[in-house]
């Protein structure tokens, strides 16, 4: 195969990573937060106050202003001081506005990420690798 063919060969194999991001239907994302231990909810009493609030909030009109469809789950773990929320947006550039607007963004660093299911890495990386007919113990 020469190098022509294995370049147009990969990007075919490369789009459906890519798609999502360009198109307007939903993709996973991954709002990953951290905040230092005096910020925390578990220590700070006004972070609580404002992680209560939250939690009693409606957000779906939030969500619909800034394109998340769903909020997967959200995680938390209070003594690493991290969170990652999974979320199914259209508009993974508005995710920034929405923590902002939600009231995390003031006390955490956060990082977007898109995220994919375990069956997504195997479509893909089975195309990539030209591996439709391979099973485990084949040389």
């Amino acid at each position: 195969m020469n190098t022509k063919n294995i370049i147009a060969t990969s990007l075919c194999a490369l789009l459906p990573l890519l798609s999502g991001y360009a198109s307007a239907e939903p993709t996973l994302w991954g709002i990953y937060g951290a905040h230092n231990r005096h910020d925390c909810p578990v220590n700070n009493r006004e972070t609580a106050k404002e992680v209560i609030t939250i939690s009693k909030t409606d957000l779906a009109p939030l969500m619909e202003k800034y394109g998340v469809t769903d909020i997967v789950d959200m995680y938390h773990s209070g003594l690493e001081h991290t969170l990652v929320w999974v979320v199914e947006t259209s508009r993974p550039h508005d995710l920034e506005e929405f923590t902002i607007e939600l009231g995390v963004a003031r006390w955490n660093d956060f990082k977007f990420v898109p995220e994919r299911t375990f069956a997504d890495v195997i479509r893909d990386v089975t195309a990539i690798h030209g591996l439709q007919e391979w099973e485990p113990g084949d040389e």
